[in-house]
C-alpha cells in the first residue's frame, strides 16, 4: 500500500528556470501529469487536514495532499483551473500579511489579495495558515511564535469567515517549541518539508518537495521515500546543481 504523501508546491504557472532561481512555480501541464500519476498509482486526494488527520489516525495509506505556500495569486488563476478540470481538492497556505502584494523573493509575482482569497475559498480550496509575516519560527521565543501564528490565523479568519485551523510552517522548519507554540494558536495540523517530521503527529507532518522541473522520476521516489535519502550523497547532488544550473542557462 502507498504511504501517506503530501506535496508542497507554491506557484503555478510556467516559468523557465532562469527566472526561477528559488524554483517556485510548477506549470499548468507539470502539475496535470503530476496528479494523473499519482492517481495512477493507487493514490486518493484529500485536502492536507485530512490527510494529517488520517495518517495520526494510522489509516493515511493511499492518501496524498497537494498543497501550496504563500498565497500566490496564481493559485486562484492558474491552479483551480486545473483542480476543476481534474476534480482534484487541494490546500493553500497562505501568508496574511503578504495578502494584496508581491511576493519578495518574486518581484513582479502577486500575491492573492481578499477577494481573489475569499473566491478561492468558496471554490472548496482547503486554506490553511503560514504565519502574518513569514518568519523563520525556529529563531523566535514561544510567546513570539504564538503570537506570530495567531496573528496569521485570526487575520485569515476574519477575512473567510470560517475556521483555519491547518499550517504550513515557514521554511518548513519547525523546533518542540515552535510545534508547542501552533498547538497554543489553535492550529491542528501542520507540515514541514523536505521529507521532515512524523506523519503519525498531525504537527509534524512531512511534506516533498516539488520544485521548478520536478520529474515524474523524481515524484517516484518522492512517494517512496527515497528521494531525500539519495539527495544526501555528495555525487547525487552535485549532479542536481550541474542540471538546474543548465536548466537556468536556457533562455
Amino acid at each position: 500500500m502507498t504511504r501517506p504523501l503530501a506535496l508542497a508546491y507554491h506557484g503555478v504557472a510556467s516559468v523557465s528556470p532562469r527566472r526561477d532561481p528559488h524554483g517556485l512555480f510548477v506549470s499548468p501541464a507539470a502539475l496535470r501529469r503530476q496528479i494523473r500519476w499519482l492517481r495512477r498509482h493507487g493514490y486518493r486526494l484529500v485536502t492536507f487536514a485530512e490527510l494529517a488527520a488520517r495518517s495520526a489516525a494510522g489509516s493515511g495509506s493511499g492518501y496524498a495532499a497537494l498543497t501550496f505556500d504563500d498565497g500566490f495569486a496564481d493559485n486562484l488563476h492558474g491552479l483551480l483551473p486545473v483542480l476543476e478540470e481534474l476534480g482534484a481538492p487541494a490546500t493553500v497556505f497562505v501568508v496574511s500579511g503578504w495578502l494584496g502584494g508581491e511576493h519578495p523573493e518574486m518581484p513582479g509575482a502577486r500575491m492573492l489579495d481578499a477577494g481573489e482569497l475569499r473566491r478561492l475559498h468558496a471554490a472548496r480550496v482547503e486554506i490553511g495558515g503560514h504565519t502574518a509575516t513569514h518568519p523563520d519560527l525556529t529563531t523566535l521565543e514561544f510567546a513570539d511564535a504564538r503570537e506570530e501564528l495567531a496573528r496569521g490565523r485570526s487575520e485569515l479568519e476574519a477575512l473567510l469567515d470560517a475556521p483555519v485551523t491547518s499550517l504550513a510552517y515557514p521554511y518548513g522548519r519547525a523546533t518542540a517549541d515552535t510545534v508547542r507554540a501552533a498547538a497554543a494558536a489553535g492550529f491542528l495540523a501542520a507540515c514541514l518539508t523536505s521529507g521532515n517530521g512524523a506523519p503519525d503527529r498531525a504537527l509534524e507532518v512531512p511534506r516533498e518537495d516539488m520544485t521548478n522541473g520536478a520529474t515524474l522520476l523524481g515524484l517516484r521516489l518522492k512517494a517512496a521515500g527515497r528521494y531525500e535519502p539519495l539527495m544526501r550523497h555528495r555525487p547525487v547532488r552535485a549532479a542536481y546543481r550541474a542540471k538546474q544550473l543548465l536548466l537556468g542557462a536556457r533562455p
